[in-house]
């Protein structure tokens, strides 16, 4: 009994491997005529259990495979056994027209070959009534300038459910996109028939002259498929969807090159420009050693914020100019954009007295009226006024200077030495030798007298007392100086870099009362020391900008004390008459 049923088991399995030698294979379209866009299945269903799956490189020509799915089945009916194999592959057409889909290898057979009419759909056009989606696309001009702005639209009209929906934003590589806003939902009619609409504003921005093609929006989605069938419990929970594509209407635009009129540095279009700005301080007139700032705020309509030039400034008349970094932004307006730069500007008075800030002027083309435009903020004249400290300073005497009489210097000199009580003192009684001597003694004393004016100066010259440099050194060193320099020690301390700065010059012009530097630049220069130069540079950078470094203060006041000091024992034998430097 056992080996009867092993015989009848093994002839089973004979007959079912000769089922699948040969298998029969059969194809078939869920549809024969669609509109270009839409999908269309293709289902192959061989006899037998087939492991291989149909080789679909045949139909690249004219479609695109979506997807490919795969299922088996064995029925028993009254001891008969019937297996088979399906696959579906979903299309869409490349093209329009009569289409072709040809045979296809399944492992050693071939499907049947079948056609597809597939309509044109002309994108732009007022769809029929029978059209359930379709898609829109406008700009609201074709002839552009180069980088000047276009505002592009694309609207989904749907009159089904859309499902795992796409739609593809504008490219070229020759065009910079940005999107405004989020998608508007709404609902209108076409030919009677009710449609959801979902709509998405661009704005693009040709960057190179002549004819630019903006390809079409695709829509990749999924929408219910009609089965036809008269079961209501299944068309509700158990419908299926079937994917879509559709392309949009392709926009070609004529970009103009920049206009030959327009000769500014800069290629500027925007439909507006406003100019706005803020001093600080608001006062016309300001104290010598005290910065203002000028912050200027550019506003384009149609423009980004990086399309906004960058300017170059120089320093005007009596000003030394430090400008900050720009900062730009873009807004999203209704239906535009808004480009906006912000100038920092920083002006250090250079030297007192009445000077005019130049005007600020931005030259643009008018992209409304096809015109150049210029847009100016006015000149602003401010009066420098000297430092109080400094109008305090009185020149210090140098200390060869002689008193400002008409003695000559050789016998003021002589002067201060001889005198009558010391030559008392020495015993020699002046008016007795000229009344009892003649021109002989007379003579005599003079050539005395010079000779021991002579020596005393000698000694001076080259062993000056102690006493003398102190008391010069003390005089240098007046109380308006000491003041500033306690003060700007204390700002360096506390890393106060404006306080720092201003106390700083305050000490320098209470020693050079008659040729203050005027900045910090200057100081460096009359200093001439690398590193003490470096870091008044590190200081002035850190006064005009907008972001602020870690400032080292201490730093600062170490160096100019050990240059200073260093410098005055340098100067100890130069020439009284010269100016003295910056000291400590």
């Amino acid at each position: 009994m056992r080996k009867k049923f092993v015989l009848t088991f093994i002839i089973w399995l004979i007959c079912f491997a000769a089922q699948q030698t040969h298998a029969t294979i059969t194809a078939q379209l869920d549809r024969d005529r669609i509109t270009e866009g839409e999908t269309v299945r293709l289902v192959i269903e061989a006899s037998g259990q087939v492991s291989a799956m149909p080789d679909t490189r045949p139909l690249d020509q004219d479609f695109e495979v979506t997807g490919t799915m795969s299922g088996s089945r064995v029925n028993i009916i009254n001891g008969n056994m019937d297996s088979r194999t399906t696959w579906t592959i979903s299309l869409i057409p490349k093209r329009s027209g009569e289409l072709t889909i040809p045979s296809l290898k399944v492992n050693n057979d071939y499907t049947p070959v079948l056609t597809i009419q597939v309509n044109e759909t002309s994108a732009g056009t007022e769809p029929d009534a029978d059209t359930p989606i379709f898609l829109e696309t406008e700009v609201d001009k074709t002839d552009p300038y180069v980088q000047g702005m276009v505002r592009y639209t694309q609207r989904v009209f749907f009159a089904v459910n859309l499902t795992q929906g796409s739609l593809s934003e504008p490219e070229h590589e020759n065009v910079l996109v940005q999107k405004l806003g989020e998608d508007r939902e709404f609902q209108t009619t076409r030919h009677g028939k009710t449609y959801y609409v979902i709509e998405r504003e661009f704005v693009i921005f040709p960057q190179t002259s002549g004819s630019l093609v903006i390809p079409g929006p695709v829509l990749n989605a999924q929408i219910p498929e009609n089965t036809h069938r008269q079961d209501p419990f299944f068309d509700r929970f158990f419908t299926s969807n079937r994917p879509i594509r559709l392309r949009g209407e392709a926009i070609t635009l004529d970009v103009r090159p920049r206009p030959k009129q327009n000769r500014s540095p800069y290629w500027l279009p925007a439909e507006s420009i406003e100019l706005l700005e803020t001093w600080q301080p608001e006062d016309t007139t300001i104290t010598f050693g005290d910065p203002i700032t000028r912050n200027i705020t550019i506003k384009a309509l149609g423009v980004t914020g990086e399309q906004l030039p960058e300017l170059k400034f120089s320093d005007p008349e009596g000003f030394k100019l430090y400008p900050d970094r720009t900062q730009s932004s873009t807004k999203n307006l209704s239906q535009t954009i808004q480009g906006e730069k912000i100038l920092r500007l920083a002006y250090m008075p250079a030297q007192p007295g009445k000077h005019t800030l130049p005007a600020f002027t931005l030259h643009w083309w008018d992209t409304t009226t096809d015109s150049e435009q210029t847009a100016t903020l006015p000149a602003r004249t401010i009066e420098v006024q000297p430092a109080t400290d400094q109008q305090q300073y009185t020149p210090a005497p140098a200390l060869d200077t002689p008193k400002a009489d008409n003695t000559p210097p050789q016998t003021a000199r002589h002067e201060n030495i001889f005198n009558l009580d010391d030559n008392k003192k020495n015993g020699i009684d002046t008016p007795s030798a000229f009344n009892h001597s003649g021109w002989f003694w007379t003579t005599l004393l003079f050539a005395a007298l010079w000779l021991l004016t002579l020596g005393h100066q000698w000694r001076r010259r080259h062993h000056p007392p102690k006493s003398i440099e102190d008391d010069s050194t003390s005089r240098l060193e007046s109380k308006n100086a000491r003041a500033a320099r306690k003060r700007f020690l204390y700002a360096c301390q506390v890393n106060d870099a404006q306080k720092a700065r201003h106390h700083l010059l305050q000490w320098a012009a209470a020693h050079w009362p008659q040729s203050p530097p005027r900045g910090l630049e200057e100081l460096a220069t009359r200093l001439n020391d690398p590193t003490v130069s470096k870091a008044l540079t590190t200081l002035d950078r850190v006064l005009y900008q907008d972001y602020k470094e870690n400032w080292n203060g201490p730093q600062l006041a170490g160096l100019l004390t050990e240059f200073s000091q260093l410098n005055h024992n340098r100067n100890k034998n130069k020439n009284k008459g010269t100016l003295p430097e910056l000291y400590s």
